[in-house]
């Protein structure tokens, strides 16, 4: 996948799909940040951040399947469909990141984003291995490839694990009738 701009100055896929992204955010950002794609960073940070989503995608998969094993009576059959919806979402990152060079700037960015690979592919391999009956080795992986998305978030603004911006507890607005009920 390679970023490129089109008319709007928005990502486009080697295929020529635009991504998903809130056109008015993306010329807030335009205006703030001011970067062409020609800036290697920015091309970076454009092509690095579906791989994140879909590496974010992989752990949300992980999570839900071990959460289910974890509640599951040991008589149930558990379903391993998050597993592999997981497996797709991962291998897909794997392909992106090879083919993901980084300027020397976004180094540190680039190693978590392959550490949350190595652990999100060791949690599959735990997921499928019959030894670990209890969950344990998937937890573990899965919580160390959630500390590297969130040092990620918190590096790079838009590369957050959870948008809790966008959630229904984000309380919008909520200010307003308050401001105007104490207002002289």
């Amino acid at each position: 996948m390679r970023g490129a701009a089109d008319g709007e100055g928005s990502c486009v896929s080697a295929s020529g799909e635009e991504r998903n992204a809130d056109k008015a955010e993306l010329h807030q950002v335009r205006r703030e940040a001011r970067l062409s794609l020609a800036d290697p960073l920015a091309r970076y940070l454009c092509e690095a951040q579906p791989l994140h989503d879909l590496l974010r995608r992989g752990l949300i998969q992980l999570s839900g399947f071990l959460l289910k094993r974890t509640i599951a009576g040991s008589r149930t059959i558990v379903d391993y469909s998050p597993v592999d919806a997981a497996r797709e979402r991962i291998c897909e990152a794997a392909e992106g990141l090879t083919s993901l060079s980084a300027p020397t700037s976004a180094a540190h960015h680039r190693g978590h984003l392959i550490a949350t690979l190595s652990a999100l592919e060791s949690a599959l391999a735990a997921a499928l291995s019959p030894t670990d009956k209890e969950g344990d080795a998937v937890f573990h992986f899965v919580e160390e490839a959630e500390r590297h998305l969130r040092a990620v978030g918190r590096a790079t603004p838009g590369f957050e694990t959870v948008d809790f911006r966008q959630a229904c507890c984000a309380m919008h607005d909520v200010r307003a009738p308050f401001e105007a009920r104490f207002a002289g």
